[in-house]
């Protein structure tokens, strides 16, 4: 399965922010489910827009109730 740009992206920030094996990433989970709060959030978007130029407001990791409804939403704003 190829995985898109953003979910990779998610997956390995995930891995490296809560020292988990990528592998062991879920997307349906919640970003307190990583142990994860508010400040992560606008960490974690400031990063995501960093690294694929695409606008990311923290307020989506927090709007939604999964990371995997979160990057679909990233996944179809990025076709």
């Amino acid at each position: 399965m190829n995985e898109s740009n953003v979910r990779q992206w998610v997956r390995a920030y995930l891995a490296r922010t809560t020292n988990v094996e990528p592998a062991q990433i879920r997307f349906d989970r919640t970003l307190a489910d990583f142990g994860l709060d508010s400040v992560d959030a606008v960490l974690m978007a400031g990063e995501m827009e960093d690294a694929t130029g695409m606008q990311v407001d923290p307020a989506s990791f927090i709007q939604y109730d999964t990371f995997e409804e979160m990057v679909a939403a990233l996944e179809q704003r990025a076709e």
